[in-house]
């Protein structure tokens, strides 16, 4: 009994610890009211679920259904707030990805380095994108247990750990797509060690294993959705709007500049971590975890290079992996008497680095600089004029633009189902793509016209009562999309409503005869 407790209470206080140095290094995530535009996205989507809106049919976007679920959760725990799910995901989500990269080398002075390594390194970078309760923070969650399952070779031999393993990269799926190629790493890895052992029948047998369960957490919400009428929008949404939208082609010029800007900088920040992984052969580790792990390194790679966009946020899936593979090597450098040389380096680096990036973010957010169109006054100023108007009470508004954060501080539910306005298909923006700026009106080959029915549909269907023209303030590029563009919302707003002020160069239309019928 002694020994059992002793077993568990180790655990417990590395959780505790990461905790800590969770919110040590994420203290920002607490302060600021909203630091990536996808967070309001996500929390006004699920928002609409709660509501008894049916994903992918009365609010539509890319992401995956767990994502919406996981917002409404942490809502539940602390509150309607985005820093609300902020403090859920830096309190328990980071920590325990944090107890189960520790967990991969049984909680050992080993695990307490690589966990320290994928906190301090995955916090060292902009929070924009890093302290963010961005979908591939989430997705890393499960993953990370995923590889703790079958991170060994006996446990690798055990068929329901082989479906465990895929059932939780499954479910991370559910939140984020990329991890999803983590399933062939581990099945490659599997396969190998039991060829290598002389039984390569059963190796493929544990594969299958593995990608049974990876199906099932998938068919279940295909099923759920399906119940609801809602299968087709799911996959329309997720698989083929969502390949549209990642193989639309980025000018070189703007690819390079962004590798520049994002990757350049987190190769370089992160460059201890891929020394160490790089000097994995030479360690006590045994081959399959090696292999297993070199495989999910090489595995999160291209998920960084999707649409040659680089996304500081897409790069989150490679702190895990690198943090286990660098491990053996950092255990090696501090456990060396005298420290050598490369260990006091990489200390020094990864100090610098943090101190450095939390010093920039708290500038770039609480210091007045509005180098984020996040950190625009124009969102609140327009939320409170939106709820200062006498037909406030029971409004719906729709936003002609991409800006989510209107929803989510006026606290008014969306009059049509695009919210996320880049995912629409209503016009020929892509995020991330300057060239998709340069096109316009509705004859594009981008437009799907079927959606524009959608959307006068529900226009008029949840009787819209205020319409924000974004486009004259010029957010996210959207001034290349001016309603006189667009007969159809044109000839629409003219007709049932009324210009009724302007905030900040944002157009504000309100519902003729909306005032008369209020008490």
């Amino acid at each position: 009994m002694i020994a059992w407790v002793r077993a568990c209470s180790r655990p417990l206080w590395l959780l505790a610890a990461w905790v800590l140095l969770s919110a040590a290094t994420r203290w920002l995530a607490f302060l600021v009211p909203l630091l990536d535009i996808d967070e309001s996205a996500h929390i006004v989507g699920s928002w609409e679920v709660l509501r008894g809106g049916l994903l992918y049919t009365d609010f539509v976007n890319n992401k995956p259904p767990l994502l919406y679920a996981y917002y409404a959760l942490a809502q539940a725990v602390a509150g309607p707030t985005l820093i609300g799910v902020r403090a859920v995901t830096t309190l328990l989500v980071v920590p325990l990805t944090a107890l189960a990269v520790s967990a991969w080398y049984g909680q050992t002075r080993r695990g307490v380095l690589a966990a320290v390594a994928y906190l301090v390194f995955s916090a060292a970078f902009l929070a924009h994108d890093m302290l963010a309760s961005n979908t591939e923070v989430l997705m890393m969650l499960p993953a990370a247990w995923a590889a703790v399952v079958i991170g060994t070779s006996d446990r690798a031999r055990q068929a329901w750990r082989a479906g465990l393993a895929g059932g939780l990269v499954g479910i991370g799926v559910l939140l984020k797509y990329q991890v999803g190629t983590w399933l062939p790493a581990m099945a490659i890895a599997v396969a190998w060690d039991h060829w290598r052992r002389g039984d390569p029948l059963r190796g493929v047998g544990q594969a299958g294993w593995m990608g049974l369960g990876f199906a099932l957490p998938l068919l279940a919400t295909w099923a759920w959705f399906r119940a609801q009428g809602g299968d087709e929008a799911l996959l329309y949404w997720t698989l083929g709007n969502n390949l549209q939208y990642t193989a639309n082609p980025i000018e070189w010029a703007e690819a390079g500049e962004r590798a520049l800007a994002n990757l350049v900088p987190f190769l370089l920040v992160t460059a201890p971590l891929w020394w160490g992984a790089w000097q994995v052969g030479d360690t006590d580790e045994p081959e399959y975890r090696h292999i297993l792990v070199l495989a999910l390194v090489v595995a999160s790679v291209p998920p960084a290079l999707l649409g040659l966009r680089f996304y500081p946020h897409y790069f989150i899936q490679c702190y895990v992996p690198l943090a286990l593979a660098a491990a053996p090597w950092l255990d090696r450098q501090f456990a060396t008497r005298p420290v050598p040389r490369a260990a006091r380096v990489t200390l020094g680096w990864a100090l610098v680095a943090l101190l450095a990036f939390m010093a920039a973010n708290a500038v770039l957010y609480l210091g007045g600089a509005r180098v984020y169109r996040e950190t625009d006054p124009v969102y609140g100023a327009v939320a409170y004029r939106l709820q200062a108007d006498p037909c406030a009470p029971g409004a719906t508004l729709f936003v002609w633009g991409y800006a989510p954060p209107f929803y989510y501080l006026s606290r008014m539910p969306a009059a049509s189902r695009f919210v996320v306005m880049a995912q629409s298909r209503l016009t020929p923006y892509v995020s991330g793509n300057r060239a998709s700026l340069r096109r316009a009106g509705e004859a594009d080959p981008a437009v799907v016209p079927a959606h524009w029915d959608w959307l006068m549909g529900d226009l008029e269907r949840r009787r819209a009562t205020f319409v924000l023209d974004v486009a004259p303030a010029g957010l996210y590029g959207w001034n290349d999309f001016p309603i006189s563009d667009y007969p159809r919302l044109r000839d629409y707003l003219a007709s049932h409503f009324e210009h009724v002020d302007t905030v900040q160069r944002v157009r504000i239309f309100r519902r003729v005869g909306c005032a008369a019928r209020r008490p």
